[in-house]
């Protein structure tokens, strides 16, 4: 394979796409986006009630080990990504991605509402963490499958030279399903008795989750797959070509970048497991904050993601992947030990922080998640981005907030896990700067990337 840099083919003007063509896109993009939002919904709500899962399902006695196995099983549910990969990537890269879309939703929502469900400790015992750590891992699967697939199918939709807008809008709307669990949960528990609340009222919050996925399913069933797929696909039954294994291919072909792009997307997988599913117990131990308003800040937070996404995303497309992520991943490093400074110190602190870092995720989702789809080709491209995706996501995101626990106990502070975020950050910097440039040339056709052509190390 040719490494040095090379100039990428000019990229035409494309025609003003037809009212019908904009009504499509739009059409992907939200039922692209139905099951990413139950996904992030159920992630958020996990996170917002952690300490009431700990409580629920866990042995009284020792808040802090009860809190710690509550974020072990969330680690350990990440186990099963990688093989939702294998299997929902195969039949996104050989039947079609809508036919896989329609399976991840039908699984995440269906384990997501069973978590609601789950007896008490001091019902069944031991049986309650373990059908709690069975849903988890159930739904895991589904997941391992449902984001890049989804990512990928929008991304063929998106116009050559707007690919961070379109991806942007679906990661966009998929952290609003996390907004959207913060501030139920925020409502709840300001408006129900705090008794009912503790008890069953946060159960409500993960089976909301079961008609979000019916509507999610009919959404997706309207659609159908992008034309670089459907292209590849006519090309391939044309030379009996399509691959037996598409991860196989994957591992065969790309397998050095699979690797180097699980490291790539470290310090993302931290920081979205971080402040998704840690933020809110962090806030909850700033005594400055009543319960209700450490749930308003971290809400302020998942806003932010949401509005700093859409913000960066023409910034994306403007910049290319490799300087957009090289903006993205600076000002994560240099974010990061401050906001969580100030989310630990008072009320101001707390929303201060919390926008900080929800602005920090935003800006940094935008480049990440354009990579998943935009550094593999169309034949591979689920099973390579997803399968590198998960393994990051089962590696470092899972373990993340219990990673953040741990520390924080051991030194009384948030500066050595702000310390392990800002080193994350550094490594993906460090792969950009190197082969990032690589990265970009070689999808150019289909990207469209605004630094397509341009010099840069190799």
């Amino acid at each position: 394979m040719n490494t040095g840099p090379r100039t990428a083919p000019e990229r035409p003007v494309e025609a003003r796409p037809s009212a019908a063509e904009r009504r499509e896109r739009r059409r992907t993009i939200i039922a692209a986006s139905a099951g990413n939002f139950a996904e992030w919904y159920d992630w958020g709500v996990y996170g917002v009630v952690a300490t009431l899962i700990a409580r629920s399902f866990f042995p009284p006695g020792n808040e802090a080990l009860a809190l710690i196995s509550a974020y072990a099983v969330f680690a350990i549910s990440y186990v099963t990504r990688p093989f939702g990969t294998v299997i929902f990537g195969h039949i996104a890269d050989t039947v079609g991605r809508t036919k896989a879309l329609s399976l991840t939703i039908i699984i995440t929502c269906v384990a997501t509402a069973m978590i609601g469900l789950i007896p008490t400790y001091e019902s069944i015992g031991v049986a309650a963490p373990l059908l709690l750590l069975g849903m988890r891992l159930i739904q895991s699967l589904g997941t391992g499958g449902e984001y890049s697939t989804a990512i990928s199918f929008v991304y063929e939709h998106g116009p050559r030279g707007r690919k961070a807008r379109s991806v942007g809008v679906l990661t966009a709307v998929t952290f609003v399903g996390l907004l959207t669990g913060s501030v139920l949960a925020t409502a709840l528990s300001a408006l129900m008795p705090e008794d009912a609340w503790t008890t069953w009222g946060w159960r409500l919050l993960f089976m909301l989750s079961l008609p979000m996925g019916l509507i999610g399913l009919y959404l997706r069933r309207r659609t159908r797959d992008g034309a670089e797929f459907r292209e590849l696909q006519e090309v391939q039954r044309r030379k009996a070509s399509i691959a037996a294994s598409p991860v196989l291919e994957a591992l065969r072909t790309s397998g050095g970048r699979i690797l180097l792009f699980v490291a790539f997307l470290g310090v993302w997988s931290i920081v979205s497991a971080t402040l998704t599913s840690y933020l809110a117990t962090f806030l909850k131990q700033n005594t400055a904050l009543t319960e209700t308003a450490a749930y308003a800040a971290n809400t302020v937070g998942s806003a932010m993601v949401v509005v700093f996404v859409l913000l960066f995303s023409p910034v994306a497309d403007r910049l290319g992947l490799r300087r957009a992520t090289t903006v993205a991943t600076v000002i994560v490093a240099v974010v990061t030990a401050p906001a969580f400074a100030l989310a630990g110190a008072g009320v101001a602190g707390a929303f201060g922080g919390a926008f900080l870092l929800g602005a920090a995720k935003g800006v940094l989702a935008v480049p990440l998640l354009l990579a998943v789809s935009q550094i593999f080709p169309a034949g591979i491209r689920v099973s390579a981005g997803g399968l590198s995706y998960n393994i990051s996501q089962s590696v470092l995101g899972g373990t993340a907030p219990l990673v953040a626990v741990a520390l924080n106990e051991a030194f009384g502070s948030s500066l050595a896990f702000s310390a392990y975020i800002v080193l994350a950050a550094l490594v993906t910097l460090a792969i950009v700067l190197t082969v990032g440039q690589r990265w970009v040339n070689e999808s150019a056709e289909h990207s469209g990337d605004a630094g397509a052509g341009s010099t840069g190390t190799e």
